[in-house]
């Protein structure tokens, strides 16, 4: 992997959008690059960027969110990091940014983007912050902590690790290496034992208590259970022959009580009967009428018709004279229209000379006019520019004498203030004293504050330790308290279950429950058997009903052909006159060729009524159209009719199919209660058993909850049983936890006390030389006035910045103010000029205005004496509209003319199309009277009022003939029901099954039950016995298999405890580190001997010693074995250099590494060691590695021939130079 290009922007210090390209010649040259500048001005950020970039967090700002981020630029409202690297998948871009609301420097922050691309193609691979981390390291190989590792050696990591002893060394090594894993696997692996081998204690425990029957008890209960079995059997058959015979009798009475309820039932029917007979004389006489009731309809329909057109003819024929009137009236108004036509259009030919003279002297008027209004607007629009730049003129000489003011007043304060203006220059050196005294104050703060939250937390501790311990105590109390729980508890199940099982329990409780559902079934089925026969015969008198509705509605429909019949002759009637007027039509032109007193080609008239005088007549279409529509609601009614007819029809064969299927489901019921009640072992006549059914069905419901209630009693008991065995688990396991809890604690109070004496060392440093620093400072602002008390206050360097800004302020207004005072003199200078030329330019343009308006006035008077204010277009248009009028008015009474002389024809016509039918109708109506005379004979009536007295509304009828089937229904139940309940008490008396009365019967049967519920009793018992003895037997080999996998388990893992195992994970974590420090110290030693070869790195392997210590072999005394502490400062940055190496080489594992960046101090090294550490670095870039050094040594800039630098600026601001960047401006 190798860095390519970064770009960033408002990081830190570097304020702007910087870009760095690592591909310029000038890094892949040399390959070695150092990044300069003094302390804090930026060079951690260029690597803090690359970072970001990659992974979104820094080695010093692991956490940026929308909560905190501390690298963002102050005064900024956003940021970004961006870097293009290549690996051996491709070139990728990866993009990581962060802004503020609306991005103002003020604004919350807001949620951070990270995604990564494709650089040759642009195509975004991911851009979800989750993701795009996981992409990250899929493609370089690389998580974060390996990348720093390996690539990004942090400021001072390694140098912690040389310096550190061997007690530390340790976990600098695990987070460095990342092997923390084998801690965590060897205190998993005690664990892992110490669980195996309670679960192995518990299994033990668990065989214990399970009891076993011996063979002679297994023996003796089987024998008990045959003769319990041989007994039931006895009394089951001898309670089964008694049953039946109460059976019988109770069958009997209440045969005998049926037949009772049957007679009187009758008795109050007959009387109903007596009472319908008059609705039933009325509902006969309303059947005879409905016979002839078609007839009487049509007869109706006759007689109205033939009223209506007797009605019509009169009114048509005295409306005749009118028409006639009517036609002389319009012949006069369209003579008159004619006259007036003529006159209108010789108006119109002698005003056309006139208005066209006034449109052209109003076009000459409407040109002048034009010309004078431009030459006005032109005259107003100088003098608004004439005031314009008077006030222009007036407001430049008050801005000059503001001007000249607020200068005078800035002289004074500048000479007030004299002592500011060396700020300009002092400043930033003040600024980076504070900034040097800043970290210092923060490290002696940051130590005092590790001093006691180190002495807390070792009290802490102390009282931890001493509340772990009582926990202890109490948790071994409740444990012995809750195992004398359980064992009661225990006591309890056992006593309940007596000598039975659960399981047993449960399946004799699933038997009694399963002949019980049985039991309910059959008195389901008796319920519906009974419920099914009122249903059948209801559905017998609703297909009677329905019949006698069909009936009716067939009637209806009969009538309603005759009706559309009649009508289909009127509609015929009506469509040959419209015939006749088409005729008469279509021969006008024929009409107009006919001459007086010569006979007409068709008929030999001499006399032509019609001809040439009137347009042809029509037919009355208004009375077609009506006659059409009769006929269609004739055809609807009857298409009406015919569904219903076909309704009743299906809606009676549907009612029959459910007739049919009830009496078949009411059979199938019937084969099915015998085939249960077979099943169920009652042997009695389906007719006799359902009392015995539901005497067993309420002894079944008795055994079933008495035997629920107890296996409820027993599963609650057995789940407080279970919850008192998981409490005692959990005791147990507090108990192990408090141990484990005490050793943590005694080995966390060990590595307090050590970083108790280092953060006194630190503290005592950084106070010292926090004293110097602030010494310093105190010399620097006392020039300013300013005294130096007590804290370091941030507002002392933002008040001396505010100071330094007012001035340079000041300066820059006062040479603002001066060259305003002489633009504003040029500007009135130049206002003066303008003024009077524009005064002259006004006066003449004044005269042209008034010569414009005069010669608009003159033509304008000339019009006026010619035409007068009248508008040429408007009287033009008065004497069009005037013809117009006339013309409409000559054709509306032609139109009325023409329209009278039609109606006329029409209404003769008519007048003897009604005199023909008028006298057809007339003889059909006397034809249909004498029909319907004739059938009302047939039918018993006297006359017509006779047969309107019988006829009834429809609804009464169908409530009479409802009121009729339903009488007549009820007896015929009546008499069914009678006849089944005699034929089934002479079948009951016929079988004579005992001579005891029911109250006998019923005490033997209860005290043969009593005796059989005992039997059951103990059978049930011995089978809960055996059945639990088998469960125990099966569960006691399952355990003694568990027990025996179980040992298995922890013989493994006692064997893997011995190799690896320990309470704090030392044993596996000193081993693994132990090789771990062997591949460092070999890897260390390849790049130390390219450095020097004085020196080789030593682990000794000498158990007595500690596991990490590190030494040196001093080749140039004789191989003398020294320890790194007596190394001076350039050696022992030479070995942490190595060892940084190493450890880089280590982290990146099967991942080539082409870019190295170096966060290290080379202050320490004389100019021998500088040269051979440069060296080293050099000979990496053979190959093929671009290697960064970040160092404020000023010496670099000659080793190093390629560099970038990091320049500090004003306003804490930096700026970065050298090959390939670019920046802001």
């Amino acid at each position: 992997m190798i860095i390519r290009k970064l770009r960033f922007a408002n990081l830190n210090s570097l304020q702007g959008e910087w870009e760095i390209d690592f591909t310029r010649p000038e890094y892949l040259s040399d390959g070695l690059f150092a990044i300069t500048g003094p302390t804090g001005s930026g060079k951690s950020t260029i690597l803090d960027a690359i970072c970001l970039a990659l992974y979104g967090q820094t080695p010093r700002l692991p956490k940026i969110n929308v909560s905190t981020n501390e690298i963002m630029s102050r005064h900024a409202g956003e940021c970004f990091a961006e870097v293009t690297f290549a690996t051996a998948a491709g070139v990728f871009r990866c993009h990581w940014s962060q802004h503020r609301a609306r991005h103002r420097r003020g604004g919350a922050l807001q949620a951070q983007k990270h995604e990564i691309s494709d650089a040759a193609t642009g195509t975004l691979i991911q851009s979800r912050v989750q993701e795009t981390l996981q992409e990250v390291e899929a493609r370089t190989g690389m998580d974060f902590d390996r990348f720093t590792r390996s690539m990004m050696l942090a400021q001072g990591a390694f140098a912690a690790f040389l310096q550190a002893d061997a007690n530390q060394r340790a976990p600098v090594l695990e987070q460095i290496t990342g092997t923390e894993i084998y801690s965590v696997i060897s205190m998993k692996t005690h664990e892992r034992r110490r669980d195996e081998q309670a679960r192995l204690d518990r299994l033990l425990v668990e065989c214990e208590g399970i009891r076993l029957l011996s063979e002679e008890e297994l023996k003796e209960r089987e024998i008990e259970r045959a003769g319990c079995i041989e007994k039931e059997r006895e009394l089951s058959g001898e309670v089964e022959r008694d049953s039946a015979a109460l059976r019988w009798l109770q069958e009997i009475a209440r045969l005998e009580e049926s037949l009772a309820a049957i007679g009187s039932e009758a008795a109050a029917l007959q009387t109903e009967r007596e009472a319908f007979g008059t609705d039933e004389e009325r509902l006969r006489l309303a059947r005879n009428a409905a016979a002839v009731e078609p007839l009487h309809a049509v007869l109706t329909l006759k007689r109205a018709q033939l009223r209506r057109d007797s009605e019509e003819l009169a009114a048509k024929e005295a409306g005749r004279p009118e028409a006639k009137r009517q036609q002389l009236e319009a012949e006069a108004q369209h003579e008159a229209a004619g006259k007036a036509l003529a006159s209108a259009q010789e108006s119109v030919a002698a005003a056309r000379p006139l208005i066209a003279q006034a449109r052209q002297l109003d076009a000459v008027i409407e040109g002048k006019r034009q010309e004078a209004g431009r030459r006005k607007r032109e005259l107003e629009a100088l003098e608004e520019r004439r005031g314009r730049l008077d006030a222009e003129r007036t407001a430049a000489s008050a801005n000059v004498e503001s001007a000249r003011n607020e200068l005078q007043q800035l002289r004074a304060w500048q000479e007030a203030h004299g002592a500011d203006a060396s700020l300009v220059g002092a400043l930033s050196g003040i600024r980076h004293a504070f900034d040097e005294l800043r970290p210092v104050a923060e490290r002696e703060l940051a130590a005092a504050s590790g001093i006691a939250t180190v002495q807390q937390a070792i009290e802490q501790l102390r009282d931890e330790s001493a509340a772990i311990e009582l926990e202890s105590k109490a948790s071994q109390a409740a444990y012995g308290e809750a195992r004398r729980a359980l064992d009661e508890r225990n006591a309890s199940f056992a006593a309940l279950l007596g000598g039975s099982t659960l399981r047993a329990l449960r399946g004799e409780l699933d038997l009694l429950r399963d002949r019980r559902r049985l039991l309910e079934e059959i008195v389901a089925l008796y319920k519906s058997g009974k419920e099914l026969l009122p249903k059948i015969t209801e559905l017998g008198a609703g297909i009677e009903a329905l019949e006698s509705k069909r009936a009716d509605a067939i009637r209806k429909l009969e009538h309603a052909r005759e009706l559309l019949a009649h009508t289909e002759r009127e509609a015929a009637a009506q469509e040959k006159l419209a015939r006749l007027a088409d005729r008469v039509r279509s021969l006008e032109e024929e009409r107009r060729r006919l001459v007086a007193g010569q006979p007409c080609p068709l008929c030999g008239s001499e006399h032509h009524p019609y001809a040439g005088e009137a347009a042809p007549p029509e037919s009355d279409d208004a009375a077609l159209d009506a006659a059409k529509r009769a006929v269609q609601d004739r055809l609807r009614e009857i298409r009406e009719l015919e569904i219903s007819v076909a309704e009743r029809r299906t809606e009676i064969e549907q009612m029959e199919q459910r007739r049919d299927d009830l009496a078949a489901m009411r059979e199938s019921s019937g084969r099915q209660c015998l085939a249960l009640l077979e099943k169920a072992g009652i042997e009695a006549p389906a007719r006799e058993a359902e009392p015995v059914v539901l005497e067993n069905l309420a002894e079944s419901g008795r055994k079933v909850d008495e035997l629920a209630g107890r296996i409820e009693q027993l599963d609650l008991l057995e789940l407080r049983i279970r919850d008192d065995e998981a409490r005692l688990q959990q005791l147990s396991e507090a108990a192990r936890n408090d141990e484990r809890r005490l050793e943590q604690a005694a080995e966390r109070q060990r590595s307090n006390r050590l970083d108790l004496a280092r953060l006194e060392g630190e503290h005592e440093t950084a106070r010292r030389e926090l004293v110097e620093r602030r010494q310093l400072l105190r010399r620097l602002v006392e020039p300013y006035g300013i005294t130096l008390d007590g804290e370091i206050a941030e507002p002392l360097v933002a008040g001396l910045e505010a100071r330094r800004d007012a001035w340079r302020r000041e300066e820059e207004r006062g040479r603002s103010l001066e060259r305003s005072v002489q633009n504003g003199e040029a500007s009135l200078h130049n206002f003066a000029e303008q003024l009077a030329a524009l005064d002259a330019d006004l006066a003449m343009r004044r005269e042209e205005v008034e010569a414009a308006f005069a010669g608009v006035e003159a033509s304008t008077k000339e019009r006026l004496e010619r035409f007068g204010e009248k508008s040429p277009d408007a009287e033009e248009e008065r004497l069009e509209s005037l013809a117009q009028a006339s013309r409409d008015q000559l054709a509306a009474s032609s139109e009325s003319l023409n329209a009278a002389r039609q109606a006329l024809a029409v209404l003769d016509t008519s007048i003897a199309e009604l005199l023909r039918g008028v006298e057809e109708e007339r003889e059909e109506a006397e034809r249909r009277e004498a029909e319907f005379g004739a059938a009302l004979a047939g039918k018993g009536f006297a006359d017509e009022a006779a047969f309107v007295t019988a006829c009834l509304p429809e609804a009464e009828r169908e409530r009479l003939e409802s009121a009729s089937s339903a009488l007549e229904h009820r007896k015929r139940d009546l008499d069914l029901k009678r006849s089944d309940r005699e034929a089934r008490l002479r079948d009951e008396l016929e079988r004579r099954l005992t001579a005891s009365s029911a109250d006998e019967l019923a005490a033997h049967i209860d005290e043969l039950q009593e005796e059989l519920r005992q039997v059951r009793g103990r059978i049930g018992a011995i089978a809960s016995q055996l059945e639990a003895h088998r469960q125990a037997a099966d569960e006691h080999r399952m355990k003694m298999a568990a027990v025996e996998a179980q040992k298995s388990e922890c013989r493994r893992w006692e064997l893997l405890h011995n190799l690896i195992g320990s309470v704090d994970g030392k044993r596996f974590r000193n081993f693994a580190q132990g090789i771990t420090f062997d591949i460092l110290i070999a890897n260390a030693n390849k790049q130390l001997s390219r450095m020097t070869d004085r020196y080789v790195l030593f682990h000794d392997s000498d158990p007595k010693r500690q596991p990490l210590e590190l030494s040196v072999i001093d080749q140039w005394q004789a191989g003398e074995v020294r320890s790194t502490r007596n190394l001076s400062g350039g050696e022992s940055f030479i070995v942490s250099l190595a060892l940084a190496l190493g450890l880089s080489q280590m982290a990146s594992r099967n991942v080539r590494v082409d870019s190295l960046f170096l966060d290290e101090g080379f202050g320490t090294l004389d100019e021998e060691a500088l040269e051979t550490a440069l060296k080293t670095l050099g000979s990496l870039q053979q190959s093929g590695k671009l290697i960064g050094v970040i160092s404020h040594v000023p010496a670099l800039r000659d080793r190093i021939a390629t560099h970038i630098k990091v320049t500090p600026l004003t306003g804490g601001r930096s700026a970065i130079e050298g090959p390939g960047v670019s920046g802001p401006g």
